[in-house]
């Protein structure tokens, strides 16, 4: 993970119609409201996308087709409130029962466990704070980031 963009910035710019989320508070000096909010956000985002990311799709509970057809409009964002609720740092938030119950394991990839790791320890309560109240949203976004990254490897693939 060096000058490149790390998994989650790379899927991010799959969807350059989304504006960034970290670019949102515009000029906002570094310490403002808006941008503490902003980069709470986007790390809110990004792990989010780890989660979705370390799921075992192939021996999860949650691959199953009558569980996965509720995974973004229930499953996930219940066991997302759950684990927010129940936290008080992300390093809590990523180990809880509830997300790992998901089926998640450590990423394989290196750069993933790099730039989870880096993620865990920014300030949590900004970031759990952002998870209470703009789920909704951020789930949204993780959503279109995801359909994205599956044409990608669709048209990779083909």
């Amino acid at each position: 993970m060096t000058s490149e963009l790390t998994p989650t910035r790379a899927w991010q710019a799959l969807v350059p119609e989304l504006q960034s989320l970290r670019e949102s508070a515009g000029d906002a000096a570094a310490g403002a409201p808006e941008a503490i909010a902003a980069q709470a956000a986007d790390t809110a985002e990004r792990l989010l996308l780890l989660v979705h990311y370390s799921i075992d799709w192939e021996n999860s509970w949650i691959a199953q087709p009558k569980y996965r057809k509720h995974y973004w409009d229930g499953i996930l964002p219940r066991r997302v409130q759950r684990a927010t609720r129940r936290s008080a740092t992300l390093e809590d938030w990523w180990s809880s029962p509830a997300l790992q119950q998901l089926g998640m394991v450590l990423p394989a990839d290196r750069d993933r466990r790099l730039e989870l790791a880096s993620l865990l320890r920014e300030p949590p309560l900004p970031v759990l704070n952002t998870m209470r109240t703009s789920l909704p949203a951020l789930l949204l976004r993780v959503r279109i980031i995801k359909e994205a990254v599956s044409a990608q490897r669709k048209a990779q693939s083909a």
